[in-house]
């Protein structure tokens, strides 16, 4: 009975746990239509993916083909390979967070909004496309990190990767400046004027870099973990201060050193950016002919560090 009951309790707290992921996807998912319908859109500029191929094709059309009927056009298909090649977990968020985006695209897009800045002026232009992507990237970096996506060439990227190896990154990079691209020849040819196309290509370009920040700082965290190696004879005086005042984990490692032959032992520390400058001070202290070696590590799961979606 005790054993029952307590798998009730896990099974609660999953829920629970799944349930403020999906308030939060969606709370970030109308943040990414807001930023497309008051931010990119009146600044005549595209976002990345499908969804910037869907705004190239009204902008084409002069609003005759909404974006949000490509993005679910788009996506259909995909999302029937991610369901058959990816994580079901993955893929169901995927398809809760694009029919969002395409309902939210086509809600807003008939709201009567207040223009948020006046795009008359080419620096309020700027300020709108970078604002924008900020807004992208972060709300985008809070959906990955919940384990979902709006789906597009997220799912491209994945089923490529998977394939045949190929950057996630490299992938999206590439088709994002093809989309900037193909919105310069569009904007040059509909104003008779190449000037325009290349003020169009290059504002998408720098929404792109922002954007690509911005959701990196995001999926990374702020306050990055970092790995410490530690070569020091007074190893076994700096450990117990990292393990008291810190209150960080250390490994020990045995090793000799090919020079002098001698038996050693390494000291592995991992810890956050904010608490790197107490640790050095304290190695040093200890031993200012300490070796310490920081390396930058892209993501640590576990107790102290990131929890597992």
């Amino acid at each position: 009975m005790a054993v029952t009951k307590r798998k009730k309790r896990i099974d609660g707290k999953a829920v629970l746990k799944e349930g403020k992921a999906v308030v939060l996807m969606t709370l970030m998912i109308t943040i990414e239509a807001l930023a497309v319908t008051l931010l990119y859109t009146p600044a005549g500029v595209v976002t990345g993916g499908v969804t910037g191929i869907a705004m190239l094709i009204t902008y084409a059309t002069n609003g005759l083909i909404p974006n949000w009927v490509f993005v679910v056009i788009a996506n259909t298909p995909l999302l029937i390979l991610a369901f058959r090649f990816l994580h079901i977990r993955f893929t169901a968020y995927t398809l809760l967070m694009t029919v969002l985006f395409a309902a939210e695209l086509a809600l807003f897009g008939n709201i009567p909004f207040p223009e948020l800045f006046d795009m008359s002026e080419p620096a309020w232009r700027v300020v709108s496309v970078v604002f924008g992507a900020v807004t992208m990237g972060v709300a985008g970096g809070m959906i990955v990190r919940l384990g979902g996506s709006t789906g597009g060439l997220d799912i491209v990227s994945l089923l490529l990767n998977r394939r045949y190896s190929i950057s996630m990154g490299t992938i999206s990079m590439s088709m994002n400046v093809l989309i900037s691209l193909a919105l310069g020849i569009l904007k040059a040819i509909g104003a008779h004027d190449y000037r325009i196309g290349v003020e169009s290509a290059a504002l998408s370009f720098i929404a792109l870099f922002v954007v690509t920040i911005a959701f990196n700082n995001i999926i990374l965290g702020i306050n990055r973990t970092k790995t410490l190696f530690i070569i020091s004879d007074k190893w076994d005086e700096i450990a117990p201060d990292v393990l008291n005042k810190m209150h960080r984990g250390v490994t020990y490692i045995p090793c000799r050193g090919a020079y002098t032959n001698q038996e050693k032992t390494l000291v592995y520390i991992l810890t956050k950016t904010i608490e790197l400058g107490a640790i050095r001070r304290l190695v040093l202290e200890k031993d200012p002919k300490a070796i310490i070696s920081i390396i930058d590590t892209r993501e640590v799961i576990g107790k102290g560090f990131s929890a597992v979606n």
